[in-house]
This record gives structure tokens, C-alpha cells and sequence, in this order.
């Protein structure tokens, strides 16, 4: 009895051993046999949480919120930012920077997940099933899949805007700033043969006056308000101050696209001129003429250029990346 009784509390010893070995090798073999099964669920789960299909859009709408993929809620975007009648590599450019714009906010923000104002969006929610003119900006949406545009790795600041008087904006000489470097003076002589490359603005005097002394005080004088007006110009030909002055002194201040927005102008690349009661602004090109002018863009796809190419001439020292 107590030789079976040894022999057993030997056995014992050895399954122990034997149970501890098969535990610990457990893994090792099941991998050899199988592969990293659990390592893999585990780095597809982590592809899952920060992967681009998991990122969604939530348009406020007026019923709730309406939730789509980034890639749903930019041809929707595209749309409403760029005719459908522009060459598809314009089509594509443009789609890269509203993806990179897109991108940065999911940076700032650290979540997955971005509501926004219906923006104009709803009608293709109830047109959903009659949307063939979509056709163009599904295309260029689903040919530059996950592309964006980066600059030392980053996502950039991805300005764009209609027409340009001829050459775009440099953000450093504006902004006083290096962190843009990409935002540089281009050319763009073939955007002055766009429909709306110039126009004109007239305002009364009187509404004029008023708007002015609502910012730099009700005390000053009509005909120095007038006379001692100075605009100060970028290097592009955009307005970059207005400063009023009386006399030698300067009395108020107001930045160029403030000025632009008070008085509704295209663009803050504008002459003003008196003419009897009225106020006339002589204005060339559309939008704050930083990065990629969409009419530009839109040139020149007509004449070759495929979308990184454009990306490349508006945005200097910039790369492509993909977000998978």
C-alpha cells in the first residue's frame, strides 16, 4: 500500500511537472500548428478601432443625425465644392484635400467620430437612388481611396479656393509664420480668363460710412474716413490692412478679409474708387487665394497635368500619403 502510495506521490511529481510544461507550451505549440492566432485577432482588432473604415461623419440634420463613412461623406462634399464639369483630375486633387482637411480635424479633435452641420448636405439624403450625376465625384472619391496630402509626415492645412487674380498667396509673408511652408506664391495666369475672374461691388456711401464707424468709432469724420483711407497689399495683390487715418495719425485698423467679408467681395484683391454717393470696389478672382485655386486646377488637368502633379505646383515640398 505505501509502495503504491509512493509510487503514486511520485507519478503525482512527475504529472505536475508534465501539466506545468504542457501550460506554458501550450501557446508555442498551438502557434507552430496554427500561427499567432490570438496575436493577429488581437492586431486586427487594434486595424479595426483606428483603421479609415471606422472613422465616420454624423451630418445634423433636422430629423437627427445622419452617419456616413469618410469616403460616403466626401463625395457628397466633392460635390458641393467643385462642379462636376471640371477635368477628373481636378476632381481628384480636390477630393485629396478635402480628405486631408478631413483627417486633420479627426487629429485635432483624437476621436473617431465627427458631426457637422448639414452644410447643404440633406438634399442627397432624400435623393439617395437618383443621384447618376454623382457619377464624376464617386469616381474621383473612390480613385484617390485613403489619399491624402502631408508635409514632414502631417496631414497639411488644405486651402483651396474658386479663382485667383492670376497668382496665389503666400502664408508666410501674410501670416507672419513658417509653419506653412507649402502655402507659397504660384502662378496662376490662366485663371484670368475665368467667367468670374473680375467684378465689382457697389455700396452706398452712407452704408459704407456706417459700417466703418461701427468698427473704429462713431466720432470721425465722413470726408476723413474717406481721404484717409490706406490699403496695404501682399505680394500677390491681395489687401492684407485697411488703415484709416486723420491727418498724420492712423485712428483704426481693420485686416483685409474682415474688410472683404463686410462689404461681401469675392476676394480681398480689390481697388475701391468714389464715385458720387456710391462706393465701388473693383474686385479680381474668388476666395482668400491660399493653396489650390480649383479654376488652376482645373487648367491644368485640361493640359496634361494628372492630381498628384497639380498637388505637387500648389503645394511645394508636400508628399502623398495613404490611410488605410
Amino acid at each position: 500500500m505505501n509502495e503504491n502510495r509512493i509510487v503514486l506521490q511520485g507519478t503525482n511529481k512527475r504529472d505536475a511537472l508534465g501539466f506545468l510544461l504542457f501550460v506554458f507550451l501550450l501557446p508555442y505549440v498551438c502557434a507552430c500548428l496554427w500561427g499567432h492566432v490570438g496575436e493577429e485577432t488581437d492586431i486586427l482588432d487594434g486595424q479595426a478601432q483606428t483603421g479609415a473604415e471606422d472613422y465616420r461623419v454624423g451630418i445634423m440634420m433636422e430629423w437627427g443625425v445622419w452617419e456616413l463613412s469618410i469616403e460616403e461623406y466626401l463625395v457628397y462634399k466633392l460635390e458641393s465644392v467643385m462642379p462636376a464639369s471640371y477635368e477628373e483630375e481636378a476632381l481628384k486633387a480636390q477630393a485629396v484635400l478635402l480628405r486631408t482637411e478631413l483627417f486633420q480635424v479627426f487629429r485635432e479633435q483624437g476621436g473617431s467620430r465627427l458631426e457637422i452641420e448639414g452644410d447643404g448636405l440633406e438634399k442627397w439624403y432624400y435623393a439617395k437612388g437618383q443621384q447618376e450625376e454623382m457619377e464624376a465625384f464617386c469616381q474621383a472619391v473612390e480613385d484617390t481611396q485613403g489619399v491624402y496630402l502631408c508635409y514632414d509626415g502631417e496631414p497639411i492645412q488644405a486651402s483651396y479656393f474658386k479663382v485667383s487674380n492670376g497668382q496665389t498667396r503666400d502664408a508666410g509673408e501674410v501670416w507672419h509664420t513658417e509653419k506653412s511652408p507649402y502655402l507659397s506664391g504660384v502662378p496662376c495666369e490662366q485663371d484670368k480668363s475665368a467667367p468670374d475672374y473680375s467684378s465689382q461691388v457697389v455700396v452706398s456711401k452712407v452704408n459704407y460710412l456706417y459700417e466703418v464707424r461701427a468698427r473704429i468709432g462713431e466720432q470721425y469724420d465722413a470726408q476723413d474716413l474717406l481721404d484717409g483711407l490706406r490699403f496695404t497689399y501682399d505680394g500677390a495683390g491681395y489687401v492684407t490692412d485697411v488703415s484709416f487715418c486723420v491727418g498724420e495719425e492712423e485712428v483704426g485698423e481693420i485686416d483685409g478679409e474682415t474688410f472683404r467679408y463686410i462689404f461681401g467681395l469675392p476676394s480681398a484683391s480689390f481697388r475701391m474708387e468714389q464715385e458720387g454717393a456710391q462706393i465701388v470696389f473693383y474686385v479680381t478672382g474668388v476666395g482668400h487665394g491660399f493653396g489650390m485655386s480649383q479654376y488652376g486646377a482645373n487648367s491644368r488637368a485640361l493640359n496634361g497635368m494628372d492630381y498628384p502633379e497639380i498637388l505637387k505646383e500648389f503645394f511645394p515640398g508636400t508628399e502623398l500619403a495613404k490611410f488605410e
